[in-house]
Parts: structure tokens; sequence; C-alpha cells
């Protein structure tokens, strides 16, 4: 986590456009490294949790960021969470 630290102090001083910037980066560095991992990635429940946590604050955009999982099986943790 106290890695984190410094990540996010910089997100909160950008701008809109540096953290556009960055935003773009990150997803095409995380699919660069998706692209590099063969077979499926597993993922742990609270791992999911979080993703589903966070990815449910970024809305419909989710569906052009999302790698590491088919929309649709982030979809479907999403409705797993909800009945929960």
């Amino acid at each position: 986590m106290a890695s984190l630290v410094p990540m996010l102090l910089r997100i909160l001083r950008s701008d809109h456009e540096e953290l556009a910037r960055q935003v773009q980066y990150l997803t095409v560095e995380n699919r660069i490294l998706r692209s590099k991992i063969t077979g499926p990635v597993r993922l742990t429940e609270p791992e999911r949790r979080r993703l589903v946590r966070l990815g449910l604050q970024v809305g419909p955009a989710l569906k052009d960021l999302i790698s590491i999982v088919g929309y649709d099986t982030f979809r479907r943790w999403a409705r797993g969470a909800a009945s929960r």
C-alpha cells in the first residue's frame, strides 16, 4: 500500500489532460503486459471484489479499459457481488 501513496499524490496534483495521458499510458502498459501472459489469469476472491468495487465506480467506460478478463465476466462478478 505504501507504494501507492506516491502515485495517488501525483494523481491528486494532476490536471484533467495529464490524468488522461496517465490513464492512456497505464491502459497501454496493462494491455502489453496482458499480451505477455499465456493462459488465463487466476484471481483470488479478494482481487475480484476489489476489481468489482473499482470497476463499478468507473461505469460504462470500463468496457474500453478492461483487459484482465472479459467485460461479460466482470458483469457476472458484479451481479454475484450484488446478490451477496
